[in-house]
């Protein structure tokens, strides 16, 4: 995991403490994220404890798109950037946004996205962006389905308190974007993505 630097291990290892000791996080199948290569991480987002406990899956550091309004704060933006993100302008298509999470996938790393593009406000798996396949398929990297429960009620939409509760995750099989070496249209993968992704319990 060279791309991965010592303090950010010791970060992940704090973090994993914390919620395991405050929220009693569970996470089924993260033997499924591959220990090097590029890869897409596609997960639900019902909180915003979604990128911390997204980014617990793996030891791996993982990068992540994020909106730009996170940045405007210079110390937040800063913070962020180290662990990772980069930001996206969700008004219009983000070439720049684009082009960098292709070099994340091309320099073999992780990158770690919410398809659904904002928090669901009513807990059901929202319509999914074409984006994210999009770029799995440039890159010809897998697409790994994660759900995540139950930070939707430990710090739900407008809270600022955050509750105690469980949080699970489920980690699922690998989606190719590529069947028998031909690339497969991405409203076809982005169907199965959602599909998965119900079926895993999405919207529990």
């Amino acid at each position: 995991m060279k791309e991965t630097p010592s303090w950010y291990r010791f970060l992940w290892l704090a973090g994993m403490g914390i919620f395991k000791f405050m929220f009693n996080l569970e996470i089924e199948g993260r033997e499924k994220v591959p220990p090097e290569g590029g890869v897409v991480l596609a997960a639900n987002h019902r909180s915003y404890l979604d990128p911390v406990v997204l980014a617990l899956v793996s030891p791996r550091k993982m990068n992540f798109m994020a909106k730009e309004e996170l940045f405007n704060n210079p110390l937040f933006g800063y913070l962020i950037s180290r662990l990772g993100a980069f930001p996206l302008r969700r008004d219009r298509i983000d070439r720049r946004a684009y082009q960098k999470a292709l070099m994340v996938l091309r320099e073999g790393k992780i990158l770690a996205l919410f398809p659904e593009g904002t928090r669901s406000l009513s807990g059901r798996l929202g319509d999914l962006k074409e984006g994210s396949v999009k770029i799995a398929i440039h890159c010809k990297v897998p697409l790994i389905p994660v759900v995540i429960r139950g930070t939707g009620k430990v710090l739900p939409p407008g809270a600022k308190i955050i509750k105690p509760g469980k949080i699970k995750v489920k980690v699922g099989d690998p989606i190719s974007p590529y069947n028998s070496g031909k690339k497969k249209k991405a409203s076809e993968v982005l169907q199965r993505l959602k599909e998965e992704m119900i079926k895993m319990g999405a919207e529990k």
